[in-house]
């Protein structure tokens, strides 16, 4: 046969011969894309193609489908049959990959096997929740995993982080108090720092005088320890922390005395806060608790008053426990109420000095009614007027210092219920209000 007629024989028999001068087994699958963590919520990158074996008869892996585009497949060298592709499994949440280049042709060898198509890549680790914000603002979200190379895709992005502040959590005490819409609210736990009001709405306390330490509250969140002579937090002033701005004030905290006889006190009591800063003329409200003996024969009574803008004598209510009944060292929570739009029938001269305070203490309420004009804001002709005292909290007006922890300060522009105290209260204790209040009170 004559040299001509030889290759065409060859020519024909070689178009039926796996990997002669065709095209080469799939190239190697692409690589596993890493999982994503945090950020958008992404796929993961898709699996590549096989590269194409150069003389060796496989079949091109199909594209990858899923994350994002995966890495072209390598080529196969020397007809050594190109491994298929990992399959993936779809990633979740991914944008679709888009299809890995053909693998370039090998040199010539032995046919290659054709590469298995992939599959979209393994699903990614979920992108982690964003830290939260006090109840703060919400945590950034997650983002997706990048895409991967190759079969592997990239993480799922997590959204939205847990409301919270300062990268931790906000505790389901600190959620229900901002349910609650506070104007104001301090966790107090940021010390030395400056601590944020978890509303957004007004302004961060500074803390002065020296860093408090933390202690634990009831339900294990955190508080500052004030030294009794020196440390404080103070809060720029607002006109959401003015009585007349709404015609109703609430302020709420829990407490943690160290000493129940204050050394740094003043006539035998702490004013442990209050919007009166330098007396007159800029006075408002305070919030105050007796040492268990002083002249005044009021055994540990916490109080709650308000002034004219003069200071002086101002209208109050207080929750007189027996004596004995407090103990230094123990939580106790606290809250005030004013409000000049309505008063009990027997507060007098009520038309020209409209209003009435209120006091709890442990979701317990005093009872006006036992107590005659006290209480009333016409007791002593108050009119409060709104200034531009700072709230200071562990003193008012640095003259009496309150030794001890003080967490979770809350001013609102409203009344609380007895339900929201109550709720307030459980939450953080874990148990129910109990007890009562006539002249004295009682758990």
């Amino acid at each position: 046969m004559s040299r001509a007629c030889r290759s065409l024989v060859w020519l024909f028999l070689a178009s039926f011969a796996p990997g002669a001068c065709g095209g080469g087994g799939g190239g190697g699958g692409g690589t596993t894309g890493a999982s994503g963590t945090g950020g958008r919520g992404g796929g993961g990158g898709s699996g590549t193609t096989g590269g194409t074996g150069a003389t060796g008869g496989g079949t091109t892996g199909s594209s990858g489908r899923g994350g994002g585009g995966g890495t072209s497949g390598s080529s196969g060298t020397s007809g050594a049959s190109g491994t298929s592709g990992a399959s993936g499994r779809g990633g979740t949440s991914g944008s679709s990959g888009t299809s890995g280049a053909s693998g370039r042709g090998g040199t010539s060898g032995s046919s290659g096997t054709s590469g298995a198509s992939g599959r979209g890549g393994t699903s990614g680790t979920a992108g982690t929740a964003g830290a939260g914000g006090s109840g703060g603002a919400s945590g950034a979200a997650g983002r997706g995993g990048g895409s991967g190379s190759g079969g592997g895709a990239g993480s799922s992005g997590g959204r939205g982080g847990a409301s919270g502040t300062g990268g931790a959590t906000a505790s389901t005490y600190d959620q229900a108090v901002l349910a609650d819409g506070p104007v104001g609210y301090w966790a107090m736990n940021k010390s030395p720092a400056s601590e944020p009001d978890l509303t957004g709405r007004t302004s961060a306390g500074t803390y002065r005088g020296g860093t408090a330490p933390l202690v634990t509250l009831p339900n294990g969140d955190q508080a500052a320890d004030f030294n009794g002579s020196s440390q404080y937090m103070s809060i720029p002033s607002n006109a959401a922390f003015s009585i007349p701005t709404t015609h109703s004030l609430t302020w709420e905290a829990w407490i943690r005395p160290d000493t129940l006889q204050f050394p740094n006190n003043s006539s035998g009591y702490v004013d442990w806060m209050g919007k009166c800063q330098d007396y007159s003329p800029t006075c408002e409200w305070e919030a105050r608790l007796y040492n268990t003996t002083s002249s005044a024969d009021r055994c540990n009574r916490f109080s709650a008053y308000v002034f004219n803008p003069s200071a002086g004598l101002g209208s109050g209510a207080y929750w007189q426990p027996t004596c004995g009944l407090i103990e230094a060292a123990q939580w106790y929570h606290v809250v005030g109420e004013y409000t000049t739009i309505t008063q009990p029938s027997g507060c007098q001269n009520a038309g020209q000095y409209p209003g009435v305070v209120n006091i709890w203490l442990n979701g317990v309420p005093w009872n006006q009614s036992r107590h005659g004009q006290t209480g009333c804001f016409s007791q002593y002709d108050v009119a409060p007027v709104a200034n531009n005292s700072p709230v200071n909290v562990g003193t008012m007006a640095m003259d009496a210092w309150f030794q001890g922890a003080i967490g979770k300060v809350a001013i609102y522009d409203k009344l609380l219920s007895q339900a929201q105290i109550t709720a307030h209260y459980t939450l953080m204790t874990g148990k129910a209000p109990t007890g009562s209040c006539a002249d004295d009170c009682s758990f």
